[in-house]
């Protein structure tokens, strides 16, 4: 298929995702970037979330599921597109967005309610999303700045030297799940 085919059946695909989220979340202030100050504290949250799930830090069947592999292929897509400064940078944005907001529907599904993974896949996006959006404003410019290309791939270092503590977040999200 064209690329212009393509983009065109993602923008009807991803027009009834958001048209059933905004059934479900009606209100503007229950979306899941709504408190985010910037744009940037968005793109910086998928830019965690895609670090931090990288297939070596999931194992289990959750890593091949194709919702999330789709989304870690959209967060590439924007994070690359964000880079080059390139036109499609809004649109990708919104796709993943709106994929990120239908992770915990998904996750919250009988197939994964018992998932051990997909509740450490759940502490991720809760920590990726509330981290990118409350860190201190000179720590989020700095792992913005630092996100580059190297070998033709998006690569955020200094968000990867964070997955220790990132990964200690998580640990105690899913501690606060189990309770």
């Amino acid at each position: 298929m064209e690329k212009n085919g393509l983009r065109e059946t993602r923008k009807q695909m991803f027009a009834q995702m958001e048209q059933r989220l905004q059934e479900m979340h009606p209100k503007e202030k229950d979306r899941m970037f709504y408190y985010h100050s910037s744009e940037d504290r968005i793109v910086l949250s998928h830019a965690l979330f895609w670090v931090m799930t990288q297939l070596q830090c999931l194992k289990g069947k959750i890593r091949k599921e194709r919702f999330f592999l789709l989304l870690r292929q959209y967060q590439e897509e924007m994070l690359d597109a964000f880079l080059e400064e390139d036109d499609y940078f809004p649109e990708l944005l919104r796709y993943c967005n709106i994929l990120f907001e239908t992770l915990p529907t998904i996750l919250m599904s009988t197939g994964f309610r018992t998932d051990k993974d997909a509740r450490k896949l759940a502490a991720i996006s809760v920590v990726a999303a509330g981290y990118g959006g409350d860190m201190d404003e000179e720590l989020c410019n700095e792992l913005l700045d630092d996100m580059d290309f190297h070998y033709n791939k998006v690569k955020c270092r200094k968000i990867e030297g964070m997955l220790p503590k990132l990964m200690k977040m998580v640990e105690s999200e899913m501690e606060g799940m189990r309770r």
